[in-house]
């Protein structure tokens, strides 16, 4: 029997246990050929006849990725090949699936007579993992060199939020893994750390033995693990990788937690209620030498009821609460120590609600909005899925305060990335220093200036509202009538939607004369910033320059041309664009193709001092005759010089275009001849 074994195209961390199980019942114990593919099979294997088609499934948010495997999967089998759908999503949404594909999934584990169809298929969830599928693809999972196993199934305390009780919903308080890892090592090899699945493995009334366990099979703490192929000698270690459940951590469990080479521990604190709870257990596990933990926080949570309790809806404020009670923690757990032990780290993981059955990740709880979410996201960024587990990082990117905190979730983002502290390198040289300090400062700037206009709101709630979808347009701004709403608003938006909006506002408006004001006399980081895209934009499109004339006029180019003469004219490919809008609107307020001309007779050498300070406050005036005039008197050193650099060709056609712009009214861009 030809079996092939398809995990959807999505990335995840570990690798496809119920797979990996599934294979080692056909291949060591029913002799089949299997095969294993990431999301699809390489070139050359999609001919073959397949018998067995098992397609897994994870996370219900990854529903349309797990759709396209089944379909692919369909793609693939002939009239007798025999398909079957399982997994986490499959089994939370089995009528969805079966809707959307035609194949009714199998729900929950493998532990039943004819789950598969196959004679002795009841034990499929009890056997080892076939590792060698892993080495079929390319994918390589983070967490890979590990057994996966479970002591004990299910939980018990039926959570709201929780899908375990519908996927495990039978407490089994105990397996015995010792024959599994020897099973393991037997076929594949030793493996380095030891990852538990268990959902509650503390509840169990042989928690004792499976403790026993661990440390008969060479995990106690301090535990190493020599790697077969380079003999480096490593660490090992023991995750009970689905949390440990701080109600039920007492002195003695703590104690026996501390025998294990654990790390980390980790204890869900998902609620704010839990507070007391959370912090006995964090104290019981540090007692006993159990020093590296971590800790989930739920957020975006509804109103749930679980382990005997109901638990509020969280809010913004209580996840930085639960944030700050875990770091303050750890500095008075090492505050304790003495200087000879071990010091206690508590990483925590803020983790994002989203219901069982929700087939994208765009839920939003009920005290949250798109705006928040999106703020967290981008705080956890930097961590790089480290978790939060330093003060220092933690008050500089989520905040000081509660206030603080929602103050920063309210930020627009791209103001976020520009917080920070200045930071100092050593052996730099003073030049390069100061370009650094310049940039950090322009960056703070801005960040200062969003703070002054929002800590200026009567109504932040009001305001919030405005900005909560995270959908930031000049047409909503428009709508706004408050000044203060509309200069704060304005931070929000992209520089192209800024540059939209100046060429939507009427001059004759009051947002427009609110705005100008703003940008030009109280906020000169934001005109810097602007202009700054003017003259750095490379990819701007003729409406740019015209939004930007139209709104700063005649000073706003003045300014421009200022900036844009430091560089000595050089943006050729700027020049070019900002010529177009000129050639299209008649009456603007200077040629700009007269600028690159200018800046050829400055590269030739065919202008002599007096005549490059005439130009320039031409320039400046925004005097194109008087500009053109110049040229016009030196275009004869200008021909020679441009005679005698290039082929006679190319030259006769440049100073035939040459003098067409300065000999006459009609206004000619001088990139055709540049081009041409």
């Amino acid at each position: 029997m030809y079996v092939l074994l398809i995990e959807p195209a999505y990335r995840n961390k570990y690798p496809p246990i119920g797979l990996m199980k599934i294979a080692y019942f056909h291949q060591h114990i029913r002799n089949d050929h299997v095969f294993f593919a990431k999301g699809r099979l390489p070139e050359g294997f999609a001919q073959r006849k397949w018998d067995r088609i098992y397609v897994t499934s994870l996370f219900t948010f990854e529903y349309k990725a797990t759709i396209e495997a089944i379909e692919y999967a369909k793609s693939l089998a002939s009239p007798d090949t025999y398909i079957e759908v399982g997994g986490i999503s499959a089994s939370l949404m089995p009528d969805e699936f079966e809707r959307d594909t035609g194949i009714r999934p199998n729900v929950g584990l493998l532990n039943y007579p004819g789950c598969l169809g196959l004679p002795g298929d009841e034990c499929i969830d009890e056997l080892p993992l076939d590792y060698s599928i892993l080495d079929q693809i390319d994918y390589k999972y983070p967490a890979h060199d590990a057994y996966f196993l479970s002591a004990t199934k299910g939980c018990g305390m039926r959570c709201g939020f929780c899908a375990v009780q519908r996927l495990e919903p039978h407490y089994i308080p105990y397996y015995d893994i010792k024959e599994k890892v020897r099973c393991i090592d037997e076929h594949f090899g030793p493996k380095k750390d030891l990852l538990l699945m268990d959902n509650n493995v503390l509840i169990s009334r042989s928690f004792n033995q499976i403790i026993d366990d661990i440390l008969e099979l060479g995990f106690e703490r301090g535990a190493t693990y020599t790697n077969p192929r380079t003999g480096k000698v490593v660490h090992r270690y023991v995750d009970f990788n689905q949390g440990l459940d701080a109600k039920l951590i007492t002195e003695e469990k703590a104690k026996r937690l501390g025998e294990i080479a654990l790390s980390p521990a980790r204890i869900a604190f998902d609620h704010i209620e839990d507070e007391r709870d959370y912090i006995r257990a964090i104290e019981l596990c540090a007692k006993h030498g159990v020093t590296e933990m971590s800790n989930y926080l739920l957020y975006n949570s509804e109103d749930f009821s679980g382990k005997g309790n109901h638990y509020h809806a969280d809010t913004p404020e209580n996840l930085y609460a639960r944030l700050r009670i875990s770091l303050d923690l750890q500095t008075r757990l090492n505050e304790m120590r003495g200087s000879h032990q071990e010091r206690v780290s508590i990483f925590s993981f803020p983790m994002r609600y989203i219901p069982l059955d929700a087939t994208e990740r765009g839920y939003i709880g009920t005290h949250w909005n798109a705006k928040f979410l999106r703020a967290v996201q981008c705080m956890l960024i930097p961590t790089q899925g480290k978790g939060v587990g330093s003060i220092s990082f933690f008050e500089a990117d989520f905040g000081t305060s509660q206030g603080n905190f929602v103050e920063n979730l309210c930020m627009p983002e791209s103001l976020m990335r520009l917080r920070g502290h200045f930071v100092e390198k050593k052996d730099e040289p003073p030049e390069d220093r100061n370009v650094r300090w310049h940039i950090w400062s322009e960056k703070k700037s801005e960040v200062e200036e969003w703070r002054k206009l929002f800590r200026q709101l009567d109504d932040r709630d009001a305001f919030i509202k405005v900005i909560a979808d995270n959908e930031f347009l000049p047409e909503k701004l428009l709508r706004l009538t408050n000044p203060l709403w509309q200069k704060l608003y304005l931070h929000y938006l992209t520089i192209a939607r800024v540059f939209k909006l100046m060429d939507m506002l009427k001059p004759d408006s009051p947002t427009f004369k609110t705005l100008h004001e703003y940008i030009v006399h109280e906020a000169p980081v934001l005109y810097r910033k602007l202009r700054k895209n003017m003259i750095e934009n490379q990819a701007q499109q003729v409406g740019q320059i015209k939004a930007y004339s139209g709104f700063f006029g005649r000073n706003g180019i003045i300014d421009l041309l200022k900036e844009l003469g430091k560089e000595g004219f050089q943006q050729d490919a700027i020049l070019k664009t900002w010529a177009r809008a000129y050639q299209k609107n008649k009456d603007g307020l200077f040629d700009y193709s007269l600028l690159q001309l200018y800046r050829r007779y400055v590269d030739l050498d065919c202008l002599e001092e007096r005549d490059i300070a005439l130009a320039e406050n031409a320039i400046v005036t925004l005097n194109s005759e008087a500009l053109r005039e110049i040229l016009y008197r030196r275009f004869g050193v200008f021909k020679e010089k441009v005679a005698g650099s290039r082929d006679a060709e190319v030259g006769e056609s440049f100073i035939k275009i040459a003098e067409e712009k300065l000999f006459q009214a009609v206004q000619l861009s001088f990139f055709s001849f540049v081009e041409g």
